[in-house]
C-alpha cells in the first residue's frame, strides 16, 4: 500500500509543503512469473515457467550482447565483447566480474559464484561457475573471444 505524506514546514514566515511518498515497510518487490517459450531443437513446442524458463535465462543472457539490441535495456546482456584484443591477465579478471553482473541483473539470480577461468589458446577463455536462483542452482559455461574470429562460414 502506498501512503501520502504532507511535510510542512515554516520558514521566515512562509509554509513550504512538500508531498512526500511513503512505502509501507512489510512489502517487498514481487518478482513477476518467469513464463517462457519451450524450446527444443530450435522448435517452440509449447509454454514453461519456472526451472525450464530459468535455464533459457540464463542461456540467453549469456547469448546476447548488451547494448546492441534496442528491443533490450541497458541491463541485459553482458559486455564480453569488450576484450577483444585486451591482455590475457586483465581480461580474466575483467571476465569474471562481466559475467556475475550479466547474471545478477536478472532478479531472479540470488548468487553467482566462477569456479575457474581457463585460457584454452591465444584468444579464447572459458568462464564455468554456478548461478543460485530462485528456482534452484545451474551450472553454467561461457565462452570468451578475446581476438577477432577467424572462421569465414
Amino acid at each position: 500500500m502506498f501512503l501520502k505524506r504532507l511535510e510542512v514546514t515554516k520558514m521566515d514566515d512562509e509554509l513550504d509543503l512538500e508531498v512526500v511518498d511513503e512505502v509501507e515497510d512489510d512489502l517487498e518487490e514481487e518478482t513477476l512469473p518467469s513464463r517462457t517459450y519451450l524450446v527444443t531443437n530450435g522448435r517452440i513446442r509449447s509454454m514453461t515457467d519456472g526451472r525450464q524458463a530459468m535455464v533459457q535465462a540464463i542461456d540467453k543472457i549469456l547469448r546476447t550482447e548488451r547494448f546492441v539490441y534496442p528491443i533490450y535495456d541497458e541491463d541485459y546482456g553482458n559486455d564480453f565483447t569488450e576484450l577483444l584484443g585486451k591482455d590475457m591477465d586483465y581480461a580474466k579478471v575483467e571476465a569474471e566480474r562481466m559475467l556475475e553482473e550479466a547474471l545478477y541483473a536478472d532478479d531472479r539470480v540470488t548468487d553467482v559464484a566462477v569456479d575457474d577461468i581457463e585460457q584454452v589458446d591465444a584468444t579464447t577463455l572459458v568462464v564455468t561457475g554456478t548461478v543460485e536462483t530462485i528456482f534452484g542452482t545451474f551450472p553454467v559455461e561461457s565462452e570468451v573471444a578475446l581476438g577477432e574470429s577467424t572462421d569465414t562460414n
